[in-house]
């Protein structure tokens, strides 16, 4: 009972978040839209971000327990990308911090790199969207669910912008980037059987676009799914833990 009320509440407010709450239009940002075109560029190619990190800040300090998280017998693993060695760096229950959970977050160019142990570390998705292969190496299991975002039949609508174009760009390289790096996990891992699951209907959102309804429909539906996918571990005998 006590699991599934902090769950309900994670839910809520999840359902109501804001995307004030998530991003903020940095102020030189904003007045550089007002220059004329070529100092518009000038203005933009010395800025730190597009977006301003604090409200994001705000909302894991105010979300994530990290004592909690230090106490769990639950593994976490969150990867960022450092920018100079160009190399993932991983952080574990003991591991991470604020910092980290912020860099891992930060996509480059939307979020500035955060500073982290002398390291700029930004967004893990840079190269490896999908962290499977550090997670089993982290903790070999019997097997392995990789949860994508992207249903069977997901299409988007062309891309007509130079926003669209750069999100669609970006979210297909992840997509195919994630498919890599499950074949890969298999090859290196064969006594896991890791399997990769798709929503059963297409969730229809937009990167940086918070949608009250939309977060509900598809928690909605993620709710649905993961009920349907125990049922259907539960019928199946496995070896592995």
């Amino acid at each position: 009972m006590i699991a599934a009320g902090r769950a309900d509440r994670l839910e809520a407010t999840w359902r109501s978040i804001t995307r004030e709450q998530v991003y903020a239009i940095r102020a030189p940002t904003f007045f550089a839209g007002l220059l004329p075109g070529w100092l518009t560029l000038r203005a933009l190619s010395g800025a730190r971000s597009l977006l301003d990190p604090q409200p994001l800040r705000e909302l894991i300090t105010a979300s994530v327990e990290l004592e909690r998280i230090r106490r769990s017998p639950i593994g976490l693993i969150v990867t960022t990308t450092d920018l100079a060695r160009r190399e993932p760096r991983v952080f574990d229950n003991q591991t991470v911090t604020v910092d980290a959970l912020v860099a891992a977050a930060s996509v480059p160019g939307l979020f500035p790199a955060v500073a982290v142990d002398g390291a700029l570390l930004v967004d893990g998705g840079l190269i490896g969207r999908a962290p499977v292969l550090e997670a089993l190496e982290a903790a070999p299991v019997g097997r392995a669910l990789i949860v994508l975002s992207y249903a069977a039949e997901e299409q988007t609508e062309p891309a007509t912008t130079i926003r669209r174009s750069l999100e669609d760009a970006f979210e297909t390289a992840m997509l195919h980037q994630i498919r890599r790096d499950v074949e890969l996990a298999r090859l290196r891992h064969p006594t896991t059987n890791v399997q990769v699951l798709a929503p059963s209907a297409p969730l229809k959102l937009r990167p940086l676009e918070f949608d009250p309804d939309a977060i509900a429909r598809v928690l909605a539906l993620g709710r649905t799914d993961a009920e349907a996918c125990l049922r259907a571990l539960g019928d199946r005998p496995t070896s592995g833990r």
